[in-house]
């Protein structure tokens, strides 16, 4: 079964909505302001969902009120995918695994607030018409 690549939907998705870059890898150089998003993991729920589960941090080298700030603007946006086809695929259900919280760079102490959330998509394709 193919699975759409929600990590690349959501990444699309959220650049659309910001000025600051948004990607999966750390850029070199790191900008000040921008959003991370990383696929985790998740969960198959057959015969045609699959659960993507997601970290998105917010980094802001303003302090930690600005990257909170940012990191519940992206919150909303990303709760508002429930029940939308938004990302060109069925999004059923957003849960919140982590809210938002303080979660400073371990490697260079810049401000950043992280939270996980699950996606529950629907995999169009893996429904095939029998012979």
């Amino acid at each position: 079964m193919a699975y759409a690549d929600v990590l690349a939907l959501v990444i699309i998705y959220l650049d659309g909505l910001h000025t600051v870059p948004v990607a999966s890898r750390v850029p070199d150089p790191r900008p000040a302001e921008w959003i991370q998003v990383r696929h985790v993991g998740g969960t198959q729920l057959r015969p045609v969902r699959d659960v993507v589960r997601l970290d998105v941090f917010y980094w802001d080298n303003d302090g930690d009120a600005a990257a909170m700030t940012g990191g519940q603007t992206v919150r909303g946006q990303i709760h508002a995918l429930a029940g939308t086809s938004t990302l060109g695929v069925v999004c059923y259900r957003v849960d919140e695994t982590l809210g938002p919280r303080p979660n400073d760079d371990p490697l260079t102490g810049a401000p950043r607030s992280w939270a996980t959330y699950a996606l529950r998509v629907r995999a169009n394709d893996a429904i095939h018409a029998s012979a």
